[in-house]
Formats: structure tokens, sequence, C-alpha cells
């Protein structure tokens, strides 16, 4: 939403922006702000806590407010407490970074001991430039909390550090100076050992206010000794230095965060006299109090001053005699040329007068011109030297490259009095090494980037998903490209190669990278977005473009191509980023093709279960899989016609996953023979136990799938295995269902005429569920057909269905059919298919699938017969 047009979140600002009209304290600040924000977010708990303003390492945080929503968020009372801020968590609230996720909050964060468990959580630091002044909590919100709501609630946060500013300054300066501790004497021998060291000592209270100082601190800020005490060490000090003197900041330029770190080249404004230059220390010092601090001034002026000729003439004497080879160039304080040798003026194309000035910056390229001049300028005004590569360009449009090595000159006081430059030609040694890194980096039939360039590029994208927004990463497979090559030849598969390269790079923006890993294996990494969708738009626009024909050896080819997708929001790990793409490509591919999918956790799913099924079929055939029997019964006479074994699968983490899923997955995996032939083998074995039930009639249903009924070898195993136990193939009854069937009619009907010849009786399996054609009826030697569960399941009071259903069963009695209908769970559908002549019916109203064991006693109970 546009923050224009988020009126809550305006009004919410606006609330809080009234307090300015009045004086309130912190924690009056804390509690309005938690209410408001609890309210944008609508949270069910939050707490604020207080930064108490203090210096060095150590920082303490106070609760001040805790709340929970119940009509409407309610502050409720607390029991306050003070602790001292995890270092770990206090560079992240400087930061002012917002953190939020799932479950409890991390440990090193505090919660309050009523609150309630947490589900979700977000914390908002209160921190601007100089202070870091509260934190905000907010759990159990609503619905979990997105990049989206923490970008929201900026504005907010903005405002809240604003009223908390004003607060923080008005109590400091409020506070009253404590005249006891001002007029408050050293012992005598203290105070003369105090006030012989050479270097100035301040003694300040928490609000900087001097409440002793010594003989050479008087010297040094030209002030009467008598008259510092009362004094605030900001009449001396420039106010950059005093804003890191005080609150929760740390010491600007400090060596270390440790007690006696020491501020560098701080200019000191004496009440009369010149500018001076002083490295301050500051120590603790408990002689009046835990907040009594001590400020060590060593006065650095001649120093520096002297340090500043010497440097000076050292470096021009280098620059005329050691850097004459290389181009040299000056500028001043102004940053305008006050130097420039031969050297850098040929290597531009300009003259030096025309290089004097601002007219040297006319010299870089202008794509360079700005990047340039800011690094120089951050670079070497921080750290007083600056080193880097920059192109320039000539007045007749020649571009070079050019090292440039930059180096400050500062004046007697310290302060900044110029910047001197050298350059060196790099041109021709940038060229072989960009020839060289795209040899390395590209593919070479296609151009496109290659594999190591790809992950390079990939764990660079994911590094900064956190800052520029989510990446996508797409794996794209042509569908057959095997097939082209077997036909068409190699020489045609690259020239196909080529052209999909560059019909998938049109598609894509600049900033985003195309990479070719494999033979016909593409990857596209998809930076700095907003939403999904555009990861949807870009996929459809991938597919439309090749949807169009390639033209290869003079003849119009059509190609497709599948595409499996992941998105991620932040840095993860590039392997699963893989290993996800890959997984949705799978999908893709085994959904149909010429189509593309993204990763989900269902799809994860699958591929871990995909592993276990390997190991069960490779490893643990007999542990980890058993058949289980559901009894088919005549409703008429009670008694027991057939058993259809079922297998079972026992998964450790999902025991109840359905057959339909892990066959499908056997059959994925390539495992679907083997499998197929301890199954045959184990219904076989078993059912010798039945055989005197089998001689009556009794038939045990096996269910083929379309990859087990369409395989040779599997068929042939079945054929034969009924005798090797001493049992007939008239025994048996064959379930399939009519997909099998279409996908190759002819041999289709080939295998059920050679199974039916061999004794088996043939079913066509889920009949009515949307495949079933009068055909297959007619032409396949089919004795039965099973009428699915999904449409028996609607049956009773369903008009429509009744109509089917009865029209199936008088089809079924013209060809002489036999029926049974499966899923029968209620007795008015039991009795509807009975007064409607099918009487062989099997569900659960009659009996659950049983173990082995348990099927004898059902068998003889009901002595069973046909």
């Amino acid at each position: 939403m546009n923050r224009r047009s988020d009126h809550a979140l305006r009004e919410s600002i606006s609330t809080l922006e009234r307090l300015l009209l009045t004086a309130h304290s912190a924690d009056t600040i804390l509690e309005r702000s938690l209410e408001e924000v609890a309210r944008l977010l609508d949270a069910e708990q939050g707490y604020a806590f207080e930064v108490q303003p203090s210096e060095g390492a150590t920082v303490s945080w106070n609760m001040v407010a805790y709340g929970e929503r119940e009509d409407n968020f309610i502050l409720k009372p607390s029991a306050s407490a003070s602790s001292t801020l995890p270092q770990s968590l206090l560079f992240q609230f400087r930061s002012g970074r917002m953190s939020y996720g799932e479950g409890g909050l991390p440990p090193e964060h505090a919660q309050p001991l009523a609150a309630a468990p947490v589900h979700n959580y977000l914390c908002i630091p209160l921190a601007d430039m100089r202070n870091l002044y509260g934190v905000l909590y907010l759990s159990n919100l609503r619905t979990p909390v997105t990049q989206a709501d923490v970008e929201r609630l900026r504005p907010f946060v903005t405002a809240a550090c604003c009223l908390l500013r004003a607060s923080w300054a008005k109590a400091l300066k409020n506070r009253p100076v404590d005249q006891a501790l001002t007029n408050k004497p050293l012992p005598p021998s203290l105070d003369k050992l105090f006030n012989s060291l050479f270097d100035g000592v301040l003694l300040v209270d928490a609000q900087n206010t001097i409440l002793r100082a010594n003989r050479a601190a008087a010297e040094t800020l030209r002030t009467p000794l008598s008259q510092l005490a009362g004094l605030s060490v900001s009449n001396f000090v420039d106010s950059t230095i005093m804003s890191h003197l005080q609150g929760t900041g740390q010491l600007l330029g400090a060596e270390s965060d440790q007690p006696g770190a020491t501020i560098r080249g701080v200019s000191l404004v004496p009440s009369s006299g010149s500018k001076r230059l002083a490295d301050i220390r500051i120590f603790p010092c408990g002689f009046w109090g835990d907040d009594c601090r001590g400020i060590v001034i060593n006065d650095i002026s001649e120093q520096v001053r002297s340090a500043a000729e010497y440097r000076d003439s050292q470096q021009r004497l280098r620059a005329l005699t050691t850097l004459a080879p290389v181009g040299i160039l000056q500028l001043d304080r102004n940053w305008e040329c006050s130097y420039v040798n031969d050297t850098w003026c040929d290597y531009v194309g300009m003259t030096a007068d025309e290089m004097m000035g601002v007219g040297w910056v006319n010299a870089i390229h202008q794509l360079d011109c700005d990047r340039f001049l800011e690094q120089v300028r951050r670079k070497a005004t921080g750290h007083g030297r600056y080193s880097g590569d920059v192109r320039f360009q000539t007045p007749l449009g020649e571009v070079r490259w050019a090292s440039v090595s930059a180096c400050m000159l500062y004046d007697e006081t310290g302060a900044l009095d110029g910047l001197l430059m050298t350059q060196s030609d790099i041109t021709d040694y940038l060229r072989k090494e960009q020839r060289l890194r795209e040899i390395a980096e590209h593919d070479q039939l296609t151009g496109l980037a290659n594999r190591t360039c790809f992950h390079s590029r990939l764990t660079s994208a994911l590094e900064e998903s956190e800052r520029y927004g989510a990446v996508a990463l797409m794996f794209i497979d042509l569908d057959n490209f095997k097939h082209i090559n077997d036909t068409l030849g190699h020489d045609a598969g690259d020239e196909l190669l080529i052209q999909v390269a560059r019909r998938l790079q049109e598609q894509i923006r600049k900033v985003d990278t195309i990479a070719r890993v494999g033979g016909d294996e593409f990857t596209v990494i998809l930076t700095h977005l907003s939403n999904q969708t555009a990861v949807k738009m870009v996929a459809e626009k991938l597919l439309r473009a090749l949807s169009e024909p390639f033209e290869l050896a003079n003849r119009n080819i059509y190609v497709t191509c599948s595409i499996g997708i992941s998105v991620v929001n932040e840095m993860t790990d590039r392997k699963q980023f893989l290993k996800q793409a890959d997984i949705a490509l799978y999908k893709a591919k085994e959904s149909g093709r010429n189509q593309y999918r993204f990763y989900t956790s269902e799809l994860n799913r699958d591929a871990h279960m995909m592993m276990s099924i390997r190991e069960s079929v490779k490893a643990r055939i007999e542990e980890d899989f058993h058949l289980v029997f559901q009894p088919q019964y005549n409703a008429r006479s009670g008694d027991v016609i057939g058993l259809e074994a079922l297998v079972r699968w026992r998964h450790e983490t999902e025991p109840n996953i359905s057959p339909s899923v892990f066959i499908r997955l056997i059959e994925e995996s390539g495992l679907i023979c083997e499998f197929s032939s301890w199954l045959f083998a184990e219904t076989i074995r078993l059912s010798e136990q039945w055989k005197t039930h089998l001689k009556q009639g009794c038939k045990i249903s096996i269910n083929l799938s379309e990859r087990q009924f369409l395989s040779d070898e599997l068929m042939a195993d079945l054929s034969v295995m009924p005798a090797k136990h001493g049992l007939q193939a008239a025994w048996f009854a064959l379930e399939i269902r009519e997909k099998a069937l279409l996908a190759n009619p002819e041999r289709a009907a080939k295998l059920l005429e050679s199974l039916s010849h061999d004794g088996f009786e043939i079913y066509l399996d889920n009949f009515g569920a949307g495949y079933s054609a009068l055909m297959h009826l007619q032409t396949m030697p089919v004795h039965g057909i099973k009428i699915d569960r999904a449409f028996t399941a609607e049956l009773a009071g369903n008009k429509q269905n009744e109509r089917v259903a009865k029209a199936l069963l008088n089809m079924a009695e013209a060809l002489e059919l036999k029926v049974i209908a499966e899923g029968i769970e209620s007795d008015e559908v039991s009795h509807w298919l009975l007064r409607h002549q099918c009487p062989l019916q099997q569900g659960y109203l009659y009996s659950e699938a049983l173990e082995p064991d348990d099927v004898s006693g059902i068998l003889a109970a009901c002595n069973s017969h046909l």
C-alpha cells in the first residue's frame, strides 16, 4: 500500500506527533508508540524497553510498558526490570534493523515472565544516527510479518525517534548541576599531583559538566581555572564530538570501545585565542560517583604544525622525483587542479591549462565520474588515501583505463589542504584480462554464462537478497532434445541450442543472468523481485518464446521446455536452493512438460519420499512392504466371492501413505519391475493357504498399474507364477485401469488375449471415473468391470448418478460382464444396488482390508462359494 493512502499509518503518526505539543517523558512516548504500532499490526501482546543514556561498552535497558489485546490493545501494569542490553543485540539495535520470525523469540531477546507463548514476533529498535532510545516488541500478530510491513513502519519509527530525541535533550538540559560535587575538595596530595600533570585533565559528570579541572587544562582551553567548574565541555569541543560523548553512541574515531579509548585530532575552541588540536582520552573515574568520568587533553597543535611542514616537503619531493614517470595531478582544498604533469596531460589528450581548476574532471568518463569522485572523497578523507581503477576519455572519444592512487595533504592545523593523485595506464592489461575472463566464464557455443559464472552470480545474488529483494532461480530443460540430435544430427542440435539461447536472452532483463549449465540445460537468475507474479510473467514469456518454430536444415522444428522455479527472500544455502529448483523442474516434466512449476514443501516431501521408496525397495522390501486383503461379497448370500490384494508401505514419518502415491513414486524411480516381482510372488505365496476356497470359486484380485501391465517381462513372470505354487491362473483376477489400455491399444489387446488364454479373469478397474469407452468392452477380452468408489459414494439420492448407474448395469448385462461395485459404505447404497441386480459388492460396510492371518477366519465363517 502506498504510504500516502495508508490512512491507519498516517493517523498513528499524527497521534504520536501530537505529543510534541506538551512535554512528555521518554517512557510515556514509548507507551504511546507501543499502543499505536500494536494497533496497526493487530498484535496480541507487546512490551517496550527504554535504553538508558550511557557511554562505553555497557548499555542498560529498562522495561517501561507491557500490553495485551482484549477488545483493544490495553497497557497492563508491569514490574519495571532493568538489565544490561546483550552485546550481541547492541549492533543490530543501533543500526535500526527490524527483525521478525515465526516461533519463539531468539534466546538473547528479553521477554516478560507474564507473557503468553510466542508464535511469531517483530522487534522494532527506535534508533537514529546518534542514539538508541528504546526497543518495541510485538508478538502473536494476527498475520505473519513480511518485509512490506517493515517498510510500512519506517515513517512511524522516524517520528518516534524524533520525539525521543527531543525528550532526551530536554531531560539532559534541565538536569541541575550537583554543586556539592563541583565544590568537593580533593585530598591535598592528590590535588598537588592533579595540578602537576602536563596534560590537561577534566573531571565531568554524566551530562559532560566540568566538576574539576587542572592547570594544564585551563591553559589549553584559555580559561581561568576558577571559571571552568560548572561549564559544559560543549563550550570547547565541536558538536560532532559532543554527540558521541553522551547517549548510547560510541566514541567517534575511538581506537577501541574499552575504557581509555582515544579520539584523535579533536578541534578545541578556547574562549580566547586560536583553534587548537588535541587528542582526547576518556577514562572512568568513580571519585564522585559512578557517573564521574575523566577527560585527558593532549595538546598536539605544535606537533601537527611541524608534521604538516615536514610532510608537505616530503610529498612534493616524492612527486618531483619518484612519481615523475607516471601521471601526477595535485588538487587544492577546493578540489581544483593546481598542478599536473605532462604524462597525465598526454594520457587524457588535454593541455595543462585545460586541466586547471575543475577542468581535470572533464577527462573522467561520464559513466565513472560520479562514482570515482564519491569514492575519492569518502576514502581519502576518511583514511588519508585512495586507490582504484577508473576510465578516462579523450576529447576525440578514445576510452582508456588507468589505475589511480591518491593521498591527502594537510596544513599545519591538520585540516585538509589538498590531494595528490597519480595514474598509470592499464588499458591493455584489462583488455587481456577481460578476454580471459570471458573465455573462463562463458559458454563457447551459445555465449551465455557457463556453470562456473552461474554459481558465482547465484552466490552474489543470494548474499544481496536481504537488501535488494527476492531472488528467483529457474531450471530450464528442453523437452525431448535427444530426439533432435538423433534424427537431425549434432550440428543441427548445436544450432538449435544457439537459437534457443538467443530467444531466452531476449526475454530477460540485463540485470538478470542466463546460463547454459549442461547439454540442453539452461538456468536463469532473476533478482530485485518484489513479488512472485513477476516470476510467473517471465516464465510464461520464456514458454511463449520457444513455442514459435525454429528453422533447422530447411525445416520448421517445434521445441518445448519445462521450467522449475524456486524463490527465496533472504540469504539461503546455495546447494539447497539449487536442489529446490531441480525438484520443481522434475515436477514440471512429470506433469506433462511444456510448463513451469514452483517449488513447494510438498514437492520436497515427494523428493524425500522418493529416497525412502528407493531404500525400501532395494534394501528392505520384505520389512517395509506387506499385503492386506479386502473381501468382496455377494450381498444377497453373504458369501465371500473374492479377495483384493492391497499393498501397504510402512513409512517412518507418514504411516498412512496411499498406495496410489507410493506406487507412482516406485514407477518414477525405475524400480517397478523389481517391486512387482516381489508383489506378484508374495500375493501368490499367501494365496496357497486359501487353496480350498479358491477351488470353490473365490478369486484373488491383483491390481496392475500402467507400467506393470506394459512390461512384457512382468507379464511373462505373472503367467508362470501360479503354477510354481500349485495354483491355477483361473483362481486370479487382474484389475487394470482403462488408462493402461489407451497408451497402446493394439499391444494391450494382445497382452489381454495372452493373459485371458492363461486363465486369468480381466476386470476394468475404476470404471466410470473418466476414461471408460464402450469400444474397449467390445473389442478386448474383459470379463467384468469394477464401478469406481467415487461414483458409488454419491449414488444414493443423486438422480443423475442413479440414471447413469442403471445404464452401466444394463450395458454390463447386455455384454455379459460381471460387475463389482467398490467403496460401499452405507446400507442405502447397498440396497439400491441389490434392487438393480448388482449383488457383488466391496467396501467398509462389509469389511476393511484384513491381515492375511485374519482372512482364513472370514472365509471359513462365510463358507464362500459362487
